[in-house]
C-alpha cells in the first residue's frame, strides 16, 4: 500500500495599520497555540507563512512564537514561506516594487531563521501570467494557487505540481485542493480520513494551503480547534495513520512537475464573486447552478483588478500609491521611502469581501498616512502640476503644500478628491460612500451551520439595516456644487435626498491656473418653476500656508430671478470625538482645523455610515461626516452672487 503524502501549507497575515489588541488576540487566541501544538509533533512537516507586519509584531512583542518558529526551523520541521513583506497583491504594484518586497522578506527570513526561501505564498492568491517571470526572477522556485485557477486551464489531475513559464522563466505550482481546504478543521477526522483516502488510493498528494487564522480567530474556532481538542486529535490521526508530511520544497525535490499549465488571471472562487457587482453576482450564482459539470471550466466570475472598477475609492488608493511609487523611484528610491511605500501597498484596504478591508477607516488610513510619509520624501514641484493620476484619460490637477495637498478633479464636478493633512500625513478625504452589496439583500441558505466554512455561514442583517441601506448617488469627494429644492431641509441631507435642482455635481468643469488659484468653471442649468435657467458657477481654489480659501461667483445668465438654495457639500474622515459642530463652522481633530463658511443660513452635518459583511457578521462602521454649508438667495437676471469658504489650521489642537 503507498503511503500517503500530504503538503500542509499554513498562512498568517494581519493588516499595515491594524490595532495591536486585535494582533495580541490573534496570537494568543491562535497563531500561538497553534505553534505550541505542532512543536511537540517533530514529525508533523509544514510550511509556513508570517506577513511581514506579523514577523515585526512577533520580533517587537511576541518572543515566544518566535522562539517556537526558531525551533521548528533549526529543525528542519518548517519551511518558512515567502512573500511580498507588507502583504501586497503582487500583480498591481509596479515590477520593481514586487521584486524589491520579495528580496526584503526572502532576507529577512535568511537572517533571522537560516532559510532563505524557495517558496512563496501569494496574496490572496491572485495571480496573472507574468508573475511566473517576477517570481523566478525573485529566487523563488514555487508557489501554491487555487484548484480553481486549474479548473479553468483544463486540468484535471490536482493532487501534484505543475510548471509554468513566462518569457523562459519558469515556476513550479501546487494546486490547493478546494474540498480539503473547506474540510480543515471544520470537519470530522472520519470525514477526512475517507477524502484522503481517496487521494492516497489514486496515488497523488494531498496539498492544503490556507488561512491560519481558520484555527483560533474565525467565529468559534478557538472552542472547536482547542478547547474541544480538534488539533490535537487530527495531530495523533496523522500520526498513527503513518502520512507523511512534506514541506513545499520537499515535494519540489521528490518528483518531477506533472505537467505544463498557462493558468489564466484568478483568484479564489469566493475572491472572484465578491468582485461582482450585485446583479452580475445573483446571475453567476444562478448560471453556476445550471451549468453542468463538464462545463464548470467556461463558467467564472470575476478579474481582481474589477475591484478598481467596482469601488472608486479603491481606484483612488491604488493610482495614488502607483503615482508616489513612481516619485520614490524618481527621486531615487531612497530605503525609507521604499518601505513607508512597500507598507502603503499592503492589499486589505485594496478590495472587500468577506476579509478585504476597504470598508474599515483605520486601515485605509494607515496605508495612506505611509504613502505621505514617502511621498514627502520626495521633491515637490512648485505650484499646480497638470496629470491624469487616476488614468482614465482626463486632466486632474494636484498641489502639495506645506499645510494642504489638494488634488482636484474637474471632469467630475470640479471636485476636492483628495485633501491632505501634510503634517499629519493625514488624508482628510478619505471616506467611503454608500453603495449596493449583495449581502445587503442576502438569500436564504437551507441547512444548520455545523460544518460550514466562513464562506459558507448564513448572516442576518443587524436591526438598524434598513435606516443604513440609503445609497450615495455620487462619490463622497467635497467642493461639490448643490442647488437644492427650496423646501430641502438637514434631515433631507441626512436622507440623502435633497432633491438636486442643477446639473453642477458629477459633470465637468474648465480649469485653469491663475495667479497661483485654480478656478473651475461650469456653464450650467438649474431648473426653477419647471424651466431649466442657465447659471454659471465659477471656483476658485486659493491655498496660503494654513488656509484654503474657496471663492465661489454663481452667475444668473437668464434675464429672470432665480431663487437659490445652494449648498457646497465637504466629507471627512473624521471620527465622532474628532468633530464639533458650532455656530460659526465645523472644527475637526481637537479644533485643530476649521471648516469656516460666511455669511451662511445653515450648516448641515451628518455622520456618515456603511453597512458590510466580515468575519463575525455584519458590521455597522462610522466612515466620516458630511458638512453642507447652505446659503439661500436670489439672484436678478444678469447678475452674480459671491460666497467664500475657508478651511484653516488653528494651531488650537
Amino acid at each position: 500500500m503507498s503511503e500517503l503524502r500530504f503538503l500542509f501549507a499554513v498562512h498568517n497575515h494581519q493588516p499595515v495599520g491594524n490595532f495591536e489588541h486585535i494582533i495580541d488576540q490573534a496570537f494568543n487566541d491562535c497563531y500561538r497555540p497553534f505553534l505550541e501544538r505542532l512543536e511537540k509533533h517533530p514529525g508533523f512537516k509544514f510550511s509556513l507563512h508570517f506577513s511581514g507586519p506579523l514577523w515585526e509584531h512577533m520580533e517587537r512583542r511576541e518572543r515566544a512564537s518566535w522562539d517556537l518558529v526558531k525551533v521548528m526551523a533549526g529543525r528542519g520541521q518548517v519551511e518558512l514561506l515567502g512573500g511580498g513583506f507588507y502583504e501586497p497583491i503582487l500583480s498591481v504594484i509596479p515590477e520593481e516594487d514586487r521584486l524589491g518586497q520579495i528580496r526584503m522578506m526572502s532576507d529577512f527570513i535568511a537572517a533571522n531563521f537560516g532559510q532563505r526561501p524557495r517558496g512563496l505564498w501569494l496574496t490572496e492568491r491572485v495571480w496573472e501570467p507574468h508573475l511566473a517571470k517576477t517570481l523566478a526572477d525573485s529566487g523563488i522556485e514555487y508557489t501554491l494557487l487555487d484548484e480553481e485557477h486549474f479548473h479553468y486551464a483544463g486540468i484535471r489531475g490536482l493532487h501534484a505540481s505543475y510548471i509554468t513559464e513566462d518569457e523562459g522563466r519558469s515556476l513550479r505550482i501546487f494546486p490547493i485542493d478546494k474540498k480539503l481546504r473547506y474540510m480543515i478543521p471544520f470537519h470530522s477526522l472520519e470525514k477526512i480520513e475517507a477524502y484522503l483516502e481517496e487521494i492516497r488510493a489514486a496515488g497523488g498528494a494531498a496539498i492544503l494551503g490556507d488561512d491560519g487564522e481558520k484555527f483560533g480567530v474565525w467565529p468559534g474556532t478557538k472552542k472547536w480547534v482547542y478547547d474541544e481538542g480538534w488539533l490535537e486529535k487530527f495531530l495523533a490521526f496523522v500520526e498513527e495513520r503513518g502520512i507523511r508530511m512534506m514541506t513545499g520544497a520537499e515535494c519540489l525535490d521528490a518528483e518531477p512537475p506533472a505537467g505544463r499549465v498557462y493558468l489564466p488571471p484568478a483568484s479564489y472562487e469566493e475572491m472572484m464573486e465578491w468582485v461582482l457587482e450585485p446583479d452580475e453576482a445573483r446571475a453567476y450564482e444562478d448560471l453556476r447552478a445550471r451549468v453542468p459539470a463538464e462545463c464548470r471550466r467556461f463558467v467564472r466570475g470575476g478579474f481582481f483588478r474589477d475591484f478598481f472598477r467596482k469601488y472608486g475609492e479603491a481606484n483612488h488608493l491604488h493610482k495614488r500609491m502607483l503615482m508616489v511609487s513612481r516619485e520614490v523611484r524618481e527621486a531615487g528610491g531612497a530605503a525609507a521611502a521604499r518601505r513607508e511605500v512597500y507598507q502603503g501597498q499592503c492589499n486589505d484596504p485594496y478590495w472587500h469581501g468577506v476579509f478585504g478591508g476597504l470598508y474599515l477607516p483605520h486601515l485605509r488610513e494607515a496605508v495612506y498616512h505611509h504613502l505621505l510619509e514617502a511621498e514627502k520624501r520626495t521633491p515637490a514641484a512648485e505650484g499646480w502640476t497638470r496629470l491624469d493620476y487616476d488614468l482614465d484619460g482626463r486632466t486632474e490637477f494636484f498641489r502639495r503644500g506645506e499645510t494642504f495637498n489638494l488634488l482636484v478633479k474637474p471632469s467630475f464636478g470640479g471636485a476636492l478628491v483628495e485633501l491632505d493633512y501634510v503634517p499629519w500625513s493625514r488624508n482628510l478625504s478619505d471616506v467611503l460612500g454608500r453603495r449596493p452589496e449583495s449581502y445587503h439583500s442576502p438569500r436564504s441558505q437551507e441547512g444548520g451551520e455545523e460544518g460550514k466554512s466562513i464562506h459558507q455561514i448564513s448572516k442576518k442583517l443587524p436591526p438598524r439595516a434598513e435606516d443604513l441601506i440609503r445609497y450615495d448617488w455620487h462619490p463622497r469627494h467635497s467642493l461639490l456644487d448643490h442647488f437644492l429644492r427650496a423646501d430641502a431641509s438637514e434631515d433631507d441631507f441626512l436622507k440623502v435626498d435633497g432633491g438636486e435642482q442643477g446639473d453642477f455635481v458629477n459633470q465637468p468643469y474648465e480649469a485653469a491656473v491663475r495667479d497661483g488659484g485654480l478656478v473651475l468653471e461650469r456653464r450650467g442649468g438649474v431648473w426653477a418653476d419647471g424651466e431649466r435657467l442657465p447659471v454659471l458657477v465659477r471656483k476658485r481654489i486659493e491655498p496660503r500656508p494654513g488656509l484654503l480659501r474657496i471663492v465661489y461667483e454663481i452667475r444668473n445668465l437668464s434675464s429672470k430671478p432665480l431663487a437659490v438654495r445652494f449648498g457646497s457639500e465637504w466629507n471627512f474622515l473624521a471620527f465622532p470625538h474628532e468633530f464639533e459642530r458650532r455656530h460659526d463652522g465645523v472644527f475637526l481633530y481637537g479644533g485643530r482645523l476649521a471648516l469656516e463658511p460666511c455669511g451662511t443660513d445653515g450648516l448641515w452635518t451628518r455622520p456618515l455610515e456603511t453597512i458590510s459583511q466580515s468575519e463575525g457578521g455584519f458590521d455597522i462602521i462610522h466612515q466620516g461626516f458630511g458638512v453642507m454649508p447652505v446659503w439661500l438667495f436670489t439672484i436678478s437676471g444678469q447678475k452674480a452672487q459671491r460666497l467664500e469658504i475657508l478651511f484653516k489650521e488653528t494651531h488650537a489642537g
